[in-house]
């Protein structure tokens, strides 16, 4: 409700009025500065020749400065201060704007609005509502005084615009516009200027101006965006011109400030979003406290809403809609003949998408395709096979089939991504699939013996890796993981942390002796907190490597996709609305590049740390040395723990960071040259946290927790298994 209490009008005294000419005097007694430039505004309304009506002076006191200032009558004072708005506004149209009372709710872009406002007599009465009292932070976009800090803004505003013209009534309500006052704040108005922060406050105001048919304008400071409803002329209008759906302002003051994002993202449009800004919503919470705003924005938004404002009192054929005023679109185009445009060339993404932390390249991800498993034992243990895990789902293994083996070999393509060094991530995917098809031949009671080779030099595609014999044995060990295998899927939900049983340790250590293979369970909270952090910096440096993140992006499969045989489907990503949203801003190549330029862009890692924060405990898989025979076993390894963690509930995704399988600096040029000395510092500290055995490598690092079951499995590629000597003979994927 309207302020009382806190001076922020000019007292006016007439001086053909005896009463208040004794408060002036008092006044003057006091030691007041009495200001009279009576003279000069005389000779300049005198010049104007024009036939006024015969007005005393007025002294205008503001007791904030006590400061008093002698003035021409109201009459004399608004022709003289307006006369430059002659012709531009005449004076029919001076008149009918005279007769308008705006509200204006929120006093930051809303003090710009409220002031131009005044300084074009573009009003006959202002509403100005704000809760919120000047901060220092805030003096980059505000035209006020250190004298005003810690006082209300919407006093501050009104307290400038009576210096400018005393004469113009302004009500002050000091608590904001809250659900018991928004009524009463829109009543009597003629259009309401929203330029406040709250979400919930934005919706109820549409809510109650669509019931009083009052317009609405809005000014968003990126880019210029100006917002027009007209719900004057349409009371059926959805509010936000739709975008925000039906949701009403109950339901939405309900919600989180997190479940909120999407619909704020809805009303900025990420894709047209500035870069700078772009790139700033990234750090909002790390290097920034909130959105930047720019006082030269502000400004703009103060002239594009009252343009809009005088255009609708006018009666200006100003309709309902949304448009920018981009003056730095505009200025690059003095320069450059050609239309310039910021919008970043990323995917369209669809309302349910989110924000890609831990999707990222050279992770495997996914699990087995839907369908039925085959009863043909052969056929059995191909299907396990391709089931594997795989960096960004690539499916990296070649399988011929003979009558009596199998053969595994890196596929000649797709080409390995950086991350994918020495091809160990393709080595660990290919090692999975031959646990895995080990464990179904064992199942059928086909198993025979399995031999890894250990070729020299860089593993080729096509050269025989592994070979698998089938024959008439079993192996009740393997065997009994069979049904976990074909249930074994990436959870990147979001866990419950909770204290790892001694059960849940011998079930994952179990499974590592079962291949000879070696663990380490990470369960104490200050080493997860290092590896979060060691795992966040990794994660930033493959969002602002530009070649890192465009492979990150190349794997990404949107719905719709019509080649989703491979990669990682963006709704399995198990993504929050929040992180959802900002997956248009998080993928902003510009956005992600003045980052890299500005050396910031630790909030990109934000959604790995919070995922490794809420987890159980994280596992090491070792290999015994770095030959690629060591990382195919270390596959296998990996497979064998992942299953068997699954199977006694527990979700797993895998985190492992982007320098996993480097060995020397020169490994980390190849990877990202412009980060080679973090990568190092990360790699180092790395190691020392999970202690990996000397000569010794790392096959894979997971995190494991209780969350909900995955709810999509990746499919697979149709052309990873033939038959031997049948050039054409493709067994399709099921599922």
């Amino acid at each position: 409700m309207p302020s009382e209490d806190i001076p922020c009008a000019a007292l006016l005294l007439a001086e053909d009025l005896e009463a208040d000419m004794d408060v002036l005097d008092r006044l003057r007694r006091d030691g007041v500065d009495l200001r009279d430039r009576l003279d000069d505004q005389r000779a300049g309304l005198a010049a104007l020749g024009d036939d006024l009506p015969d007005e005393a002076p007025r002294w205008a006191y503001y007791p904030w400065s006590r400061i008093a200032v002698r003035i021409l009558g109201p009459a004399g004072f608004d022709r003289l201060r307006l006369d430059r708005n002659r012709n531009k506004i005449t004076a029919e149209e001076q008149a009918r704007l005279r007769s308008a009372k705006v509200g204006v709710v929120g006093l930051s872009v809303g003090y710009a609005v409220a002031y131009t406002l005044a300084l074009e007599g573009a009003c006959g009465a202002l509403r100005l509502a704000d809760f919120d009292e000047l901060e220092l932070s805030n003096m980059n976009r505000l035209p006020v005084s250190v004298t005003d800090l810690g006082v209300n803004k919407a006093v501050i505003a009104a307290r400038r615009i009576a210096e400018l013209d005393p004469y113009l009534p302004v009500e002050v309500w000091t608590d904001g516009v809250t659900p018991d006052t928004v009524g009463a704040f829109c009543r009597d108005l003629d259009v309401v200027v929203d330029e406040c922060d709250s979400l919930d406050v934005k919706l109820l105001i549409r809510t109650e101006a669509a019931r009083r048919r009052l317009p609405v304008v809005m000014h968003t400071s990126d880019r210029g965006l100006l917002d027009v409803e007209r719900f004057d002329l349409d009371g059926d209008l959805l509010p936000f011109h739709g975008l925000l759906g039906d949701i009403d302002p109950e339901t939405l003051q309900t919600l989180s400030t997190r479940d909120k994002v999407p619909y704020v993202l809805c009303l900025l449009d990420p894709e047209e979003i500035s870069a700078r800004m772009a790139a700033s919503m990234l750090e909002v919470g790390e290097s920034l406290e909130t959105w930047p705003q720019l006082g030269a924005d502000v400004g703009l938004g103060g002239v594009t809403v009252s343009a809009a404002v005088r255009g609708i009192v006018l009666g200006h054929p100003i309709a309902s809609g949304r448009g920018r005023v981009d003056l730095d679109r505009h200025l690059d185009a003095l320069d450059v003949p050609s239309v310039h445009s910021e919008a970043p060339d990323v995917p369209s993404v669809h309302s349910e998408a989110p924000d890609v932390a831990s999707a990222a390249p050279g992770v495997p991800a996914g699990a087995s395709p839907d369908g039925e498993t085959p009863q043909d034992p052969l056929e059995a243990v191909i299907d396990a096979a391709i089931r594997a895990p795989s960096g960004g789902n690539a499916q990296p293994w070649s399988i011929v089939v003979e009558p009596d083996c199998l053969t595994f070999a890196l596929a000649p393509e797709p080409e390995p991504v950086l991350m994918d060094l020495h091809r160990r991530g393709s080595l660990v995917a290919l090692g999975a699939a031959l646990h895995n098809a080990r464990v179904a031949a064992a199942n059928h009671k086909i198993l025979g013996p399995a031999t890894v080779l250990d070729p020299p030099g860089e593993p080729e595609p096509g050269v025989p890796l592994a070979h698998l014999e089938l024959g008439s044995d079993t192996d009740p060990d393997l065997a009994a993981y069979h049904s976990g295998m074909l249930a074994r899927a990436t959870n990147r939900s979001p866990g419950d942390p909770h204290t790892v049983t001694d059960d849940e340790l011998e079930a994952m250590h179990a499974a590592a002796r079962l291949l000879g293979g070696r663990i380490e369970v990470v369960t104490e909270s200050d080493d997860i907190a290092r590896l979060a952090e060691i795992l966040t910096e990794s994660d930033r440096v493959r969002y602002l490597d530009g070649r890192l993140r465009s492979e990150m992006v190349a794997e990404l499969r949107w719905p719709d996709d019509p080649d989703p045989d491979s990669g990682i489907e963006v709704d399995s990503l198990g993504l929050d609305t929040a992180e959802a949203a900002m997956l248009d801003v998080v993928l902003r190549d510009d956005a992600l590049d003045l980052l890299e330029e500005w050396g910031l862009g630790r909030g990109l890692g934000r959604m790995t740390r919070d995922r490794v924060l809420g987890s159980a405990g994280l596992v090491a898989v070792f290999t015994e040395g770095r030959s690629p025979a060591d990382y195919i076993r270390g596959g296998a390894v990996v497979e064998s723990v992942w299953i068997a963690a699954q199977e006694i509930g527990l979700a797993v995704q895998p985190v492992s960071p982007v320098f996993l399988y480097a060995d020397t600096r020169s490994d980390l040029e190849h990877l990202s040259p412009e980060h080679v000395d973090d990568l190092d510092v990360l790699r180092q500290e790395l190691a020392a946290v999970l202690e990996v055995p000397a000569g010794g490598g790392l096959a894979l690092l997971l995190r494991f927790g209780r969350a909900s079951a995955a709810t999509m499995r990746s499919r697979r590629r149709n052309d990873r298994v033939r038959h031997a000597g049948d050039v054409d003979g493709l067994i399709p994927a099921r599922g």
